[in-house]
């Protein structure tokens, strides 16, 4: 019966650990997209909502171990975001698959990123290496063995992650005027 849903137990291996999966996930990333609705059948049976996000990757929805890092993994992105911004950079080349170099950083060469970098825990360069693994576990990033990485479209969550912060911060103070 479920014969034709290939890699079914490690897709939702890394599905249910928070790893978003999208092209660069290969042959799991395949599988999903000939049948995705016949996974999403499955999953809910199993009580998870599994979301085909349009700008080509797949998720669980409200996974408990990415929800407990969106913080971090959101300021680091949100970081990288504005230090290209000042630059005069956009964003559409970072979230196209640029490559940054970690040694290049502006996460902790800045006061002001390290004051913000500080009320998630992130100090040194092992924190920042730490974060980059994680957002390379939850499938937002890939790491090459150059000391570089290139954020993948799962990123787009960690972005729609800022603006929601950013809405909601604008909202509050809004409100505080009014």
């Amino acid at each position: 019966m479920l014969d034709h849903l290939e890699k079914l137990e490690e897709i939702f291996r890394e599905l249910s650990r928070g790893r978003h999966l999208s092209a660069a996930d290969g042959d799991l990333f395949a599988a999903l997209e000939k049948h995705p609705s016949d996974y999403q059948a499955v999953f809910k049976k199993l009580g998870f909502d599994l979301v085909s996000d349009a700008r080509g990757f797949y998720y669980f929805f409200g996974s408990r171990s990415t929800a407990n890092s969106v913080k971090r993994l959101a300021l680091f992105l949100y970081i990288l975001i504005d230090w290209l911004a000042d630059k005069g950079e956009g964003i559409t080349a970072a979230l196209a698959g640029k490559s940054f170099n970690v040694d290049q950083l502006p996460h902790l060469a800045s006061e002001r990123y390290r004051g913000y970098l500080g009320h998630v825990g992130i100090s040194t360069p092992a924190d920042i290496a730490e974060t980059l693994r994680a957002m390379e576990n939850f499938g937002f990033l890939v790491q090459g063995s150059d000391g570089t990485f290139r954020l993948l479209p799962p990123a787009h969550r960690l972005v729609d992650a800022c603006v929601a912060a950013g809405l909601e911060t604008e909202t509050e103070s809004t409100e505080e005027l009014s």
